[in-house]
């Protein structure tokens, strides 16, 4: 950003030569800084604002429109999310079981008997893939472990109590005292790898 100045004498015009400043003209007085060792306030921090500046890789006419066409929310709640969901699961449903009337009608109109049912006539309606249905395989990645006393990746476990631990201060915590086998298996519990007495 070049700044140029041209001044010519009192109450000349400061003129600034950026594309932020060129709608600003400032007139600075001599007389007016010689007695005060403020600036005259008459700009605020409004006119000299970022925003109000002009943006000319902005498209003016750009609007935001949503599915409905005007301007809206770009996000759904989890509550629109899961009657979406909820409604396209009925909507398939009510279409499988509309598909097996419409054969089971077409086979007595021929005069077929039960035995010559296909397997696709077996589908269940709970077949219907959805969030709530879809089943993943296990994960291949190595399982993280975390610190049984503070929540954080446990890098280390002890061998006496079978606790993980994070680091060298949770060791001697462990190891301490104050410690008592019942924490012991408490901590455990909470894991799922407590002692089960029969």
């Amino acid at each position: 950003m070049r700044v140029g100045l041209v001044l010519a004498g009192a109450g000349s015009q400061l003129t600034l030569d950026c594309p932020l400043c060129r709608s600003y003209p400032l007139t600075a007085s001599t007389s007016q800084q010689s007695s005060s060792s403020s600036p005259a306030g008459q700009y605020t921090a409004t006119q000299f604002s970022f925003a109000s500046t002009p943006k000319p890789f902005k498209n003016p006419h750009y609007t935001r429109h949503s599915a409905s066409g005007g301007p809206g929310k770009r996000n759904k709640t989890l509550k629109q999310i899961l009657t979406l969901e909820r409604e396209r699961v009925d909507e398939e449903v009510r279409k499988r079981r509309e598909k097996r009337e419409e054969r089971r009608r077409l086979r007595q109109e021929r005069g077929e008997t039960a035995e010559d049912v296909d397997a696709e006539d077996e589908e269940r309606e709970d077949e219907v893939v959805s969030f709530v249905s879809i089943e993943a395989p296990p994960s291949l990645m190595p399982q993280k472990r975390y610190c049984d006393i503070t929540g954080l990746e446990a890098k280390y476990v002890d061998p006496r109590t079978l606790l993980r631990y994070h680091s060298p201060s949770i060791f001697e915590l462990i190891r301490s005292p104050s410690f008592q086998p019942a924490v012991v298996q408490a901590y455990l519990a909470l894991r799922g790898m407590g002692v089960v007495l029969r």
